[in-house]
């Protein structure tokens, strides 16, 4: 009798176990093969009607390992941003066989030019180049001997906390200027350190409010009021006003079209990054040399180096190192303005 009642137990357990990971393979199967069709719209990291229900109940699961203060926290923000990064590699790679072509084939046209008779009425050079692509890379120069002056800009996301003020030390004490993507209620929490950022000439800028996916992304309606409650509380505790913002986790994978039409339309400047220092998943400073190491293999040749670096205890300890390699290599951080065009996936 105990061993049959035994047996219906296990034999229960293993029915509720399968049920569960069924469920599970389900969820994700369905996740992969929207997100896999998204693909061929190229919209990968775009949420669409059908993804986000899929990615807000994923959010709800995983709410109670959630951190509020922890950007890319979760499976599911690992899995997109490794797409996003994927496909940011494929896209840099066609870009530069594409520009190698151009190149060659001016090097062409060139020989061929040198080969013609001159015109001997006219004496006008034979090939013009059109206005538009002249302005166009004039842009790129631009971009390009920014980077050749050894300018970098440092961003810090989701303080201020209680080691504002040692990164504040820090970079002062290297002579350096930083841009601090804050979230409202640490603004309640830490108004000193707030005053002191603006005091120290860095740049207070925006990163909403709750840094929850399921609640921020829910419409472009909540994305606006996020940000615009956060520059109200930014004004009124210091009377500053800024337009700079950036979304939890970066505007991929959340952020389609609408939502940055939206926030461009009440007035805020949309930025993300090109260099992704993780530092919220290292505790003894391994940031520092991925930095290091994405400074020295730099592919986005036609964008501004953009650091991502967050407000907390890991990364105030090991930044002298940081800086202390920016210095030697003759960098300068600067500050993020209104008047750049910004950086977004």
């Amino acid at each position: 009798m105990r061993r049959k009642r035994k047996r219906k137990k296990i034999k229960t357990k293993l029915i509720k176990t399968s049920v569960k990971l069924m469920l599970s393979m389900m969820v994700c199967t369905s996740l992969v093969l929207v997100n896999f069709e998204s693909c061929k719209k190229n919209e990968t990291l775009a949420v669409t009607s059908l993804t986000q229900p899929i990615q807000i109940m994923y959010s709800l699961m995983t709410d109670k390992n959630f951190q509020q203060n922890d950007e890319m926290n979760g499976l599911i923000h690992n899995y997109f941003r490794s797409i996003y990064k994927y496909k940011t590699q494929i896209k840099v790679e066609n870009d530069k066989k594409i520009n190698e072509g151009k190149e060659t084939n001016k090097e062409s046209q060139n020989q061929v030019v040198n080969k013609e008779p001159k015109d001997k009425t006219a004496g006008v050079s034979i090939i013009n180049k059109p206005e538009s692509s002249n302005q166009g890379n004039k842009q790129q120069q631009s971009i390009k001997q920014q980077n050749e002056s050894k300018k970098v800009y440092l961003t810090f996301d989701d303080g201020p906390s209680a080691y504002t003020n040692n990164i504040l030390e820090t970079l002062s004490s290297y002579g350096m200027k930083a841009t601090f993507f804050m979230l409202e209620p640490n603004m309640r929490t830490y108004p000193d350190e707030v005053q002191n950022i603006i005091n120290n000439g860095h740049i207070p800028a925006l990163h909403g409010v709750t840094h929850d996916a399921s609640k921020i992304y829910r419409s472009e309606k909540t994305v606006v009021d996020e940000m615009t409650e956060a520059q109200s509380t930014l004004m009124n505790l210091t009377g500053e006003v800024t337009h700079l913002i950036r979304t939890p986790y970066g505007s991929a994978p959340y952020m389609k079209p609408s939502y940055k039409q939206a926030v461009e339309t009440a007035g805020f400047q949309l930025w993300d990054w090109t260099v992704d220092s993780e530092d919220w998943k290292y505790k003894n400073g391994e940031y520092v040399s991925r930095v290091i190491y994405q400074i020295e293999n730099y592919q986005y040749h036609d964008k501004p180096i953009i650091i991502l670096l967050h407000d907390r205890k890991t990364t105030a300890e090991h930044l002298p190192t940081l800086l202390e390699y920016l210095k030697s290599k003759g960098y300068e951080a600067e500050i993020l303005n209104e008047q750049m065009t910004a950086i977004n996936f």
